[in-house]
């Protein structure tokens, strides 16, 4: 009887581990903010990966929990400025304060979301402020004695209290930490007593005084006092808003009218910018430098979640400067500048570019510039402070940066199923597939539901019964999906659905008269290295296009073709018996190796059949490539780019395959030098794909998959990989 009770307790103590893993917000959640742009040149589903993916590098590289002074407390590994007192220092509480708010926005993403941020406040706790216990130590060092000993800094603490709301509201706060209860502790008990002074400011930490007029414009994170007066509904947050808001636009009058830039500390009253190594924290701080970038994000914020006046136009006045001084090149600004737009650094890092970009979302002005600048974000990595910085702006950009408690109960997601065809049907080419999607939305409307095939976009229906149909399909295996929108702008996707459209049986892709050993093969394996050769009057190449197709002509890429005129007639039929001259008396220029193209009226034809009469110089026929142009791309132009098996000199991509000749499996290795959107596909020499092996976002480095050659006949393959506009093919043979 005992061990069935310790099987029921160890089973209940399961169910509450995961149930405390649950959250209300789960990544992604990609708000739209009101009069806010985003990033138009890449979809939202690819801003979220590129997020996520951005996330668990940040993660892996900063996130650690090795404390041997604090066993199962996290922290965020990262440099600091100032001495540590003889301790080693791990990192600060203003890296802290940036895991806490990153690990509760990502929960959904990472499962383990809630256990990482539990133990980041368990750390916030030990090592807690010598002055204000309320508060956090500014610096992380693996010692008992380091625990308690420092005093704190007003950025880390308004991070990590906004964090515990954050936490209320993604996991609630009857669990093993009342959140919300620590956040408004922290929050009045914390922050407003140390750091909220006598003139409406906030002070530089709990040792500095109530009456100081020096603060950090990167301390005024005006939507989280939003948020403390929210939970707490005590004014002083909002007359510490109203203040900063005073003080910035004082400052700038008087110092920056032209740019609107603020220096990294301000002191005195009126505001003017602190002395150079003020605090002896660095030399330029009396410059827009390593405290001040940071300002931008802090304050669009307000205006995209608040619709704060001041934040806009302060926003407005910053985006619209740094457009001009960059020519509207996000990757062109530099990491200091002067109050009235001097360049003092000299490289673009990711902390100065990302809050720039993030405030260039307050208008579509500003389009061009955002987009550019999400194409630098997203790959942008140095170090832990740029890094850690990019990926809160990211978070906001790509609308993943929800607003705590103003929202009511979360939107659930609609539900799609594609109800037809079913997985794996197949159909004859060409054809005609009608997609049938079901979606509901619980707690809402649906809005649209749209299919894809892989990552194109094919239609959409915005009305049930939701229907697609997608026609004159070339033969392929491909994936299909759908992706239902709600009301509330939440969306879901479907599981894929394959199908697979076949050609013809008996169809051979191409034959020849004869050949010198150069088969006709040779003529479509997209290399222009290779060719079909045959010598004789007459002499002829045939192509099969699986089904009875509209043809509008040929191209053709000739053997020696810049040196000598071939002659040849094109034939077109339907049975590879009977044979209609459709185009004759042709001639190629004699002056060009590329592609000639050979055009004539539409015709309906499941053969074309070329049939040389050699060339002004002797009487061989030879053919690089023949493409085939018809209405559904079977052999058309498009279907694929010639290029050589290895690749140039300076390729983003390559891709290798062993064992090659193969009889069976073959493994496909290949190498992007950076993340993005990667298509791996297989095709056959008809152009006809038979295996879509990666098609997604995928992270830089080495990947691998195998593709099983058993079930395909013996023949030449081609593989072709395609990522952010590269393309590169690779050759391989089925023994």
């Amino acid at each position: 009887m005992m061990y069935r009770y310790s099987l029921l307790l160890v089973y209940l103590l399961s169910i509450t581990g995961l149930l405390v893993q649950a959250q209300n917000k789960p990544f992604p959640q990609a708000i739209s903010y009101p009069n806010c742009i985003k990033p138009n040149n890449v979809t939202q589903s690819a801003m979220n990966a590129s997020v996520a993916s951005y996330y668990d590098y940040w993660k892996s590289r900063y996130l650690k929990n090795n404390l041997a002074s604090l066993p199962g407390g996290y922290y965020v590994k990262g440099d600091i400025t100032g001495s540590a007192d003889g301790y080693k220092p791990l990192g600060s509480s203003e890296g802290h304060g940036y895991g806490m708010v990153i690990t509760a926005l990502m929960a959904g993403h990472d499962p383990n979301a809630q256990t990482i941020f539990d133990g980041l406040y368990k750390t916030f706790r030990a090592y807690h402020s010598s002055v204000n216990s309320n508060l956090m130590g500014w610096v992380v060092a693996d010692a008992k004695g380091a625990q308690g000993h420092f005093d704190s800094a007003t950025d880390g603490d308004m991070d990590i209290a906004y964090s515990l709301i954050l936490a209320h509201y993604q996991w609630g706060s009857s669990g093993n930490i009342n959140y919300l209860s620590e956040a408004k502790k922290m929050i009045t008990s914390g922050l407003k007593a140390a750091y909220v002074t006598s003139s409406n400011r906030l002070n530089l930490g709990d040792w500095d005084t109530k009456t100081a007029l020096n603060t950090r414009p990167s301390d005024w994170m005006m939507d989280h006092m939003r948020a403390f007066y929210q939970e707490t509904n005590d004014a002083t947050w909002n007359n510490v808003i109203n203040s900063l808001y005073t003080v910035y636009a004082q400052f700038s009058t008087a110092y920056s009218p032209a740019t609107g830039l603020i220096s990294d500390f301000v002191v005195k009253n009126p505001p003017e910018p602190a002395p150079k190594n003020f605090l002896n924290e660095y030399p330029p701080t009396d410059e827009y430098n390593y405290n001040a970038c940071r300002v931008p994000l802090r304050i669009v914020m307000d205006y995209a979640m608040y619709g704060n006046a001041n934040a806009y136009n302060i926003s407005n006045k910053l985006v619209n400067w740094i457009k001009t001084k960059t020519g509207g090149d996000p990757s062109q600004i530099k990491d200091g500048y002067k109050l009235n737009g001097t360049v003092s650094g000299t490289d673009p890092e990711g902390v100065f570019v990302a809050p720039f970009v993030a405030a260039s979302v307050i208008s579509s002005n500003n389009q061009a510039f955002l987009n550019s600048g999400w194409n630098f974000l997203k790959t942008a990595k140095t170090g832990y402070f740029s890094d850690s910085y990019s990926l809160l702006c990211q978070l906001f950009i790509s609308g993943n940066w929800w607003i705590p408690g103003n929202s009511g109960p979360a939107n659930i997601p609609p539900v799609v199923s594609i109800t037809a065809p079913v997985n794996n049907a197949t159909f004859p080419a060409p054809a005609s597939i009608t997609i049938t999607a079901n979606a509901t939305d619980s707690d809402g409307t649906i809005s649209k539901v749209e299919f894809f095939n892989g990552t194109g976009k094919l239609g959409e229906a915005t009305s049930s019964p939701y229907t697609y149909t997608w026609s004159n399909v070339a033969a392929g295996t491909w994936s299909i999906t759908a992706r239902a929108t709600d009301n509330s702008n939440g969306a879901t996707t479907s599981s894929v659905v394959n199908v697979t459209v076949t050609a013809t049986a008996g169809c051979d892709p191409a034959k020849a008269s004869s050949d010198d050993g150069n088969i006709a093969a040779n003529a479509i394996d997209n290399d222009l290295n290779t060719r079909w050769s045959a010598t004789g009057d007459g002499q002829w190449i045939q192509f099969c296009l699986g089904t009875a197709q509209s043809v509008t002509g040929v191209d053709i890429a000739f053997y020696k073709g810049d040196t000598r005129k071939a002659a040849f007639d094109i034939l077109t039929g339907n049975d590879g018996v009977n044979w209609t001259t459709t185009a004759s008396g042709l001639h190629s220029s004699g002056t060009s190796l590329a592609f000639e193209s050979f055009n004539f009226t539409a015709v309906t034809a499941k053969y074309i059949r070329i049939v040389g009469h050699g060339n002004n110089v002797n009487a061989w026929n030879s053919y690089a490539e023949v493409k085939i142009k018809t209405a559904v791309a079977k052999f058309a132009t498009a279907a694929f780019t010639a290029v050589n098996d290895a690749p140039p000199k300076e390729s983003q991509l390559q891709v290798d395959a062993f064992p090659n000749p193969f009889s069976g499996n073959v493994t496909i290795t290949w190498q992007i030098k950076k993340a993005g959107l990667t298509n791996l596909t297989v095709f056959n020499v008809a152009g006809q794909p038979v295996a879509i092996l990666a098609n997604g976002f995928l992270p830089a480095g080495t990947q691998k998959v195998i593709f099983n050659g058993e079930k395909h006949p013996s023949g030449i393959y081609i593989i072709k990989l395609v990522q952010q506009g590269s393309v590169i093919t690779k050759r391989i043979v089925r023994e």
